[in-house]
């Protein structure tokens, strides 16, 4: 099946050091050649004369030339002999066993070293996969064999000439949501500093979760008693309240001595 486009990493795009070297009309003419890539049935390999690449896409052959002296197109023309392509898997701090993604062969071979090697890395992956497995049995041991070998398979296309894999694809880390903080939120209803330390200590003895809802309501017992948020809770901390309730103010409520029927909610 065709697919029907391919990945790009603007922070690889931006940063590859050959590109870099490159005027804007050889990366518009890169783009081009990677889309023939791209399409190609050897996924980021063209097997022909760079001539007929430049005809492909309307490009001057030496401006094609250009890119290949510049190290972003990869490969030899015919009557020219292609280097391998060698990959070097990576794991933590250890090197793995070299790869051959592209054999060394005569010409004509043009290739993209981002799209064979994360071909390469996508087909690995997909060896240990349920669908590979169910699918046709093979070995998860099998080794692949490299491009230039007419080797076809069906990749998840990626983009781009870089040589290493794309930053942009890194994990992303799940936020978490900032912490409470007691303290601040007490000072902002008005209470000093020094007396919400002191109240917080009382609350902590008595295993009292410090949360809005509970500095909330003992801030609209405290106007419902008539005083302040600092008087109500210099009050609480005389008599080791963990929490405020504007009737245990009244001459009737044995809350006073600090006992009643509220212990079990404010201890």
């Amino acid at each position: 099946m065709t697919r029907p486009s391919f990945q790009f990493y603007p922070g690889d795009w931006q940063a590859n050091s050959n590109l870099r070297r490159c005027t804007h009309a050889e990366k518009g003419v890169w783009i081009d050649v990677m889309c023939l890539l791209h399409d190609s049935e050897e996924y980021g390999v063209l097997r022909w004369p760079l001539k007929e690449i430049a005809q492909a896409i309307g490009a001057s052959l030496a401006t094609l030339k250009s890119i290949v002296n510049k190290g972003v197109l990869k490969g030899a023309d015919k009557g020219q002999t292609c280097a391998a392509c060698i990959y070097v898997p990576r794991s933590g701090r250890r090197d793995g066993e070299p790869v051959t993604l592209v054999a060394g062969q005569d010409g004509p071979i043009w290739y993209s070293s981002r799209m064979v090697k994360d071909e390469y890395v996508r087909s690995v992956r997909g060896e240990s996969s349920r669908f590979q497995s169910e699918g046709d049995g093979a070995s998860k041991d099998a080794p692949k064999p490299p491009f230039g070998d007419s080797t076809k398979a069906s990749p998840k296309p990626p983009l781009g000439d870089g040589s290493s894999f794309s930053s942009s694809s890194s994990k992303r880390q799940k936020q978490r949501a900032p912490r409470f903080d007691a303290q601040a939120h007490l000072e902002s209803l008005g209470v000093p500093s020094d007396l919400a330390q002191d109240w917080l200590a009382v609350r902590k003895a008595k295993r009292l979760a410090p949360t809005v809802t509970a500095f909330d309501d003992t801030s609209a017992e405290a106007a419902k008693a008539g005083i302040s948020m600092t008087d109500a809770l210099r009050t609480c901390v005389v008599r080791g309240w963990g929490g405020f309730k504007a009737d245990w103010l009244t001459s009737g409520s044995g809350r006073i001595n600090g006992h009643g029927s509220s212990d079990s909610v404010f201890g």
